[in-house]
This record gives C-alpha cells, sequence and structure tokens, in this order.
C-alpha cells in the first residue's frame, strides 16, 4: 500500500508509515516502538494480523486484503485521567472519514469505542496508555475498519453484528482512500483534544451518538445494572439514567436491551 498516492494533508501523524504484509497484531508492534523513544505520528498497518486484538483481549478478525487494520503512536501532554475520552476522538475521526468516503453509510459512535452503521459493528478501536513517573509517556490507537469484506466471508458468529463498506454500499473502495480521509479528519481533532480536552469535541460526538435514547444493560461495580442512555459528558462518560437516578459511566460494555 502506497500513502504516497492520496492526497494525505497531515503534518505528522502518518508520515512515518509501515506497511507490512502480515503482522500478529499492529498495537504490538508500536507499543515496541513507543518503548524504543520512537516519536509521535507513527503508523504501522498490516495486511493482515494472525493475533489481532479488541478490547478485553477478545479477537479481531483479520483477513488478508479486504480491510483496515493500522494502529498510531501518540505522545501527548495530558493526563491520566483525560486519556478515557481518546477512542471517542478516535471514534469521531473515523465515522467523518468513512462518512466522507461513503456518504450514504451514515456512521454512529457506539460509546465507548465501535463505529456502527445500520445497527452493526464497522470499526473497532483500542487505545492503550503508557505511563513513565505518574505521566504519560505515549499511546497506542489500533484501529480496525471493514472495508471491502463481503457478508459470506465473515465468520458466521459475526454475519448478525459486523458489517462493512461493500456490504452497505455494493461497492469497492481502495483502503488507502480511506485510510488517508480517517488520518486527515484525526490529526486537527486530536490536536484540539489535546489543548481544550474532549470538551471541545463532545458537541460534535453526541450528535453521531449511536446509543442515546436507548435501554441499556451494562455491568456497574459488579452489578447488572439496566438504565436509559442520555448522552455523552464533556467529559467523555456515558451519561445513563437508572430506575436509582443518573450515573456517569466511564468505563464498560453497553449492551443495547432487545439487540443481543
Amino acid at each position: 500500500m502506497d500513502l504516497q498516492s492520496v492526497p494525505l494533508a497531515t503534518k505528522r501523524i502518518g508520515r512515518a508509515f509501515r506497511f507490512l504484509k502480515e503482522a500478529d497484531s499492529t498495537n504490538r508492534i508500536v507499543d515496541a516502538e513507543g518503548t524504543a523513544g520512537t516519536g509521535e505520528g507513527l503508523l504501522v498497518m498490516a495486511d493482515m494480523q494472525t493475533a489481532g486484538r479488541g478490547r478485553m483481549d477478545r479477537g479481531w478478525f483479520s483477513p488478508p486484503g479486504v480491510n483496515l487494520y493500522f494502529s498510531l503512536l501518540l505522545r501527548p501532554d495530558v493526563e491520566p485521567h483525560c486519556v478515557a475520552s481518546l477512542p471517542l476522538v478516535v471514534g469521531l475521526a473515523v465515522a467523518e472519514g468513512l462518512a466522507e468516503c461513503a456518504p450514504a453509510l451514515q456512521p454512529k459512535i457506539k460509546w465507548p469505542n465501535d463505529i456502527h452503521v445500520g445497527g452493526k459493528k464497522i470499526c473497532g478501536i483500542l487505545c492503550e496508555m503508557h505511563l513513565k513517573d505518574g505521566r504519560v509517556d505515549y499511546l497506542v490507537a489500533g484501529i480496525g475498519v471493514n472495508v471491502n469484506i463481503l457478508a459470506k466471508h465473515l465468520p458466521p458468529e459475526l454475519q448478525a453484528t459486523a458489517t462493512s463498506i461493500a456490504i452497505e454500499t455494493g461497492q469497492t473502495i481502495p483502503r488507502e482512500n480511506v485510510l488517508a480521509a480517517i488520518l486527515n479528519r484525526f490529526e486537527p481533532l486530536y490536536d484540539e483534544w489535546r489543548a481544550f480536552g474532549f470538551k471541545a469535541l463532545a458537541q460534535q460526538v453526541n450528535m453521531l451518538d449511536a446509543l442515546r435514547g436507548k435501554h441499556l444493560r451494562m455491568e456497574l461495580s459488579g452489578k447488572p445494572t439496566e438504565g436509559t442512555a442520555s448522552g455523552i459528558l464533556p467529559d467523555g462518560a456515558l451519561l445513563l439514567k437508572t430506575p436509582k437516578g443518573t450515573t456517569s459511566v466511564y468505563s464498560g460494555e453497553a449492551h443495547i436491551v432487545g439487540s443481543g
């Protein structure tokens, strides 16, 4: 893959680019580069992954030639507690990039780290933080986007819950165009987040909120809890209205009741 052939408008993000035919996990490779002191903006992409990871150590289906699997090395000067909102910033960039490439998609951000189209997952995001002396040393932002995979090639267990650009539009799109669109959106959003925090982007994210108004089932403090999603707060927390009152949720997995 060649990023020289696409209109990459970034100054830092993705300018150092490494494409691998195969990798176990692009997050693992970028993590090693972070430990070694490599500068911010490195992009590592694999044509396929043999051990792709999602949240909670779930596997990420990563066949060759059809999708995007890439990770970014970031070194923001932010407090550790701010990092919880980074997946939403990445998600906003992905959603806007996908909408630019295929306007009919209407992608939505599913808190805390997925992008959905028509209620099905088209992108997953895994951000990992590494501290040094109590400060953020570096972050790894891993992104997997289903671009040209067809429904018949998805594993049976994913066919009801996953989708791709090709499935939704009936068209194939060069992966490098999708990658460039995401990176071009991410750099200015990331710089705004670094300078002003998530509150500067909360309104944009809320406009694409896939969960607002949905009845959710979550586990809070080890207890199953149900409530209604009522938006995303300026610090990135999910606002959940329950029979016992309103609570701010900073981590966890939200299951829409009635949607599996």
